[in-house]
């Protein structure tokens, strides 16, 4: 009879199994792309996407101790990382080497339950030297094939999609029968497509409270109506009628309360049979502690609690290799050795300790802490600024929160040299990946000698959607809760200016300022009223990174599911699917990572908000004021077509003379000026302007035909803003133009 530890590896290697072909069919799909040649960027996002699959597939192989599969990993994650970093360009013999190693980790793979002769190890051996052979670009020696096999991979199988879950990873429900020691095993597929049966049911829920709310509204209408009265109407028949529907109206109430009940109660209990303890998670970790000390030859101290707190078994999983390298980092980076220790006054031996919570929400909170010598927050900078992470010109603005975050971003790391366990700069980028994808968040708290604290924070299941219900112009959209820091009403008077941008201050910490419908490119409203000096502000986090957008209006919660977009649609950014509300309506679902990062590169000034003053509530209370200089009556008039079509009030000059004794009278925002032209030209009119002290200020955009570098280096010297060539003029260009310099 098998131990419950055997029966655990088991389950552990089936697992690993699932986990590794993923990881397999992402390498190889990313080598063929690679293969075929594709763009420099495109190049890069590929390498940068195969070196994290290797990096993840190499850690859950240590994990199950499956060492073969570990080393051969760690070679390809090598040539990966030089040619990240550039030291290295692809080569057909490179691909070559790469297919080759691909077929042996299938083979390593199957070897686990012995479908196949283990490979010898001197093969093995000889397959890693002519991978690391390409780090010092030196042609590899020798023939590809390994005892008989083809050097080929058998593409084939290779894209076939993983094998579906085996019965034997099934969860384990209890039965309803009265003895809880009854069990019957069940498919977790089978468990999970009731799930979604049963999901659907949120909708009947949300339809019937919209009715409730509409036959309450009606009721309130016939109401005001019989008390008004009406003529020729018989008041003992109203009277009896208000109350049959007052009635109805409680009774579906009624109804409606009890239904979701039942609702919400299905939904619990069959979240809970896919509940599963994080001892069966932690349970692997002091074996992994213990083989990293002796391995750095560090003492360690690992005190685990919290591991009877259930989640769901699809986090869990996805939860692993975070939690691990957390772990990994801890010891490498964290815990000094005991010599350096006994030094400080510390005990030889380092503590790490892991504790699972939950909170009355429903989150579950992993804090992994140890008492090591801290995050060095000068390496932190000076390593972000070297991988480009940050510019040098920022860092000193950094506050010690931003700069713990910047262990997240790819390629920044505080270890002095690469080890196969940490250093290259990638884990922690994964780590906070990971969460992220899961709707979760993670914290970062650091004190010099005294140790670092990481705390995430996840759902308890995948299983539930809740959003806030937004609207951003005249578009409605949800905000998944997970992805909300708070909901604020932001003070004109606080929003501030650096380097082109909106910002506020939220917390002690500065928070890019965006419109929501700007970033969406919706029609946004150019001003805000006079009388209003406060703008509802929701600020969203994905990861570390935290940016405020603007909306119009914030609704409250809504509960749903979320339905794709279906293959109709696979390039919509943005969004995340749709959900259907109770009146029947379709709301689009954002896509908080691609939101936030289509906010943070994105060329936006937030038009729909200015600091708050004076002047700036006056000139609000109108559209802007344009000025066009053009001596051509049709071009004239279409730029003064196109620039009233976007909402702003227009004025026309012949020339720049006209132009520059227009402004010596009248106020504007900005003038859009031609440069060739009777009298004054536009690069003359620019410079007057400009002269001028109470133009200072003034932005000017020239368009023109004249297309040569030394025109546009003419016009920037005058002082122009910018420089539109009509060649290449769409109608688009001069609108975002003029809307970014107002």
């Amino acid at each position: 009879m098998a131990t419950d530890q055997e029966a655990f590896l088991r389950e552990l290697l089936n697992d690993f199994k699932v986990e590794a072909d993923e990881h397999y069919q992402a390498i190889l799909k990313g080598l063929l792309e690679l293969e075929k040649g594709v763009q420099p960027d495109d190049q890069k996002n590929i390498v940068e996407t195969v070196f994290r699959e290797v990096h993840s597939l190499k850690g859950a192989a240590r994990a199950v101790n499956q060492l073969d599969i570990e080393k051969l990993c760690m070679s390809v994650e090598g040539v990966f990382h030089s040619l990240k970093q550039g030291f290295v360009s692809t080569t057909p013999q490179m691909f070559d080497a790469m297919y080759k190693a691909l077929e042996v980790l299938k083979k390593l793979f199957n070897q686990i339950d012995h479908q196949e002769a283990r490979i010898p190890s001197f093969e093995l051996t000889r397959l890693m030297k002519i991978l690391e052979s390409f780090l010092q670009n030196t042609a590899p020696v020798g023939e590809l094939t390994l005892s008989g096999q083809s050097n080929q991979v058998d593409t084939q199988e290779a894209v076939m999609k993983p094998d579906p879950l085996p019965t034997d990873l099934a969860a384990e429900s209890v039965s309803r029968n009265q003895s809880d020691h009854e069990t019957i095993r069940i498919a977790t597929i089978k468990l999970y497509d009731l799930l979604r049966q049963a999901e659907e049911m949120i909708t009947v829920k949300s339809t019937m409270n919209f009715y409730v709310r509409e036959m309450q509204n009606l009721g309130a209408q016939y109401a005001t109506w019989n008390r008004k009265g009406v003529d020729g109407a018989d008041p003992e028949f109203a009277k009896k009628h208000e109350a049959d529907l007052f009635n109805l109206g409680k009774k579906l109430e009624q109804f409606h309360r009890s239904a979701a009940q039942t609702i919400d109660n299905l939904l619990l209990d069959i979240k809970t049979t896919l509940l599963f303890p994080f001892s069966s998670l932690l349970a692997i970790v002091p074996k992994i502690v213990r083989d990293l000390g002796k391995q750095f030859n560090k003492e360690i101290d690992l005190k685990i609690a919290g591991g009877e707190i259930e989640i769901d078994r699809r986090i869990l999983e996805e939860i692993k290799d975070p939690l691990i390298h957390l772990i990994r980092n801890s010891i490498d980076h964290g815990i000094e050795p005991a010599s350096e220790r006994l030094q400080q006054g510390k005990k030889p031996a380092g503590v790490i300790q892991i504790i699972i919570t939950m909170d009355s929400g429903y989150n579950i909170q992993i804090a992994i802490s140890d008492d090591g010598r801290g995050i060095d927050k000068i390496k932190v900078v000076n390593s972000a600024v070297k991988s480009g992470a940050i510019k040098v010109e920022e860092a000193a603005g950094l506050s010690e929160n931003d700069i713990f975050n910047l262990i997240f971003s790819s390629g920044v790391s505080t270890s002095q040299f690469i080890t196969d366990i940490s250093g290259r700069g990638i884990g922690m980028a994964i780590v906070a990946e990971k969460v992220g994808k899961l709707g979760g968040s993670i914290k970062v708290q650091s004190q010099p000698g005294a140790g670092t604290r990481f705390e995430i924070t996840l759902p308890q299941t995948l299983a539930t959607f809740r959003g806030i219900l937004t609207r951003a112009s005249e578009q409605y959209f949800i905000i998944p809760t997970t992805s909300i820091v708070c909901a604020i009403q932001v003070e004109l008077s606080d929003v501030k200016t650096v380097e082109s941008r909106k910002i506020i201050f939220h917390n002690g910490e500065s928070v890019a300022l965006v419109s929501l419908a700007e970033v969406l490119r919706l029609p946004v409203r150019r001003s805000v009223k006079g009388d209003r000096v406060k703008v509802p502000v929701m600020i969203l986090a994905q990861g570390q990174k935290k940016v405020a957008f603007i909306v119009d209006e914030v609704l409250g919660e809504q509960e749903g599911i979320v339905k794709d977009l279906g293959p109709q649609l696979p390039d919509v950014t943005n969004i995340e699917g749709v959900t259907l509300m109770g009146s029947g309506r379709i709301v689009p679902i954002l896509h908080i990572p691609e939101l936030i990062e289509s906010a943070v590169h994105a060329d936006l000034t937030s038009s729909m908000i200015k600091e708050s003053s004076v002047e700036t509530k006056m000139e609000e209370t109108e559209p802007g004021r344009v000025l066009v200089a053009e001596d051509s009556f049709t071009v004239r008039s279409m730029l003064r077509n196109f620039i009233e079509n976007a909402g702003y009030t227009v004025f026309t000059a012949v020339d720049g003379q006209e132009a520059f004794d227009f402004l010596q009278n009248e106020l504007v925002d900005i003038v859009v000026s031609d440069v060739e032209m009777p009298r004054m030209n536009g690069f003359e009119l620019t410079a007057k302007i400009r002269e001028n002290i109470r133009f200072a200020d003034l932005p000017v955009i020239l368009v023109t035909a004249l297309d040569s570098a030394d025109d546009r280096q003419r016009g920037m010297e005058a002082g122009a803003n910018a420089y539109i060539v009509k060649s290449s003029f769409e109608q688009s260009n001069l609108i975002e133009t003029i809307n970014r310099l107002i």
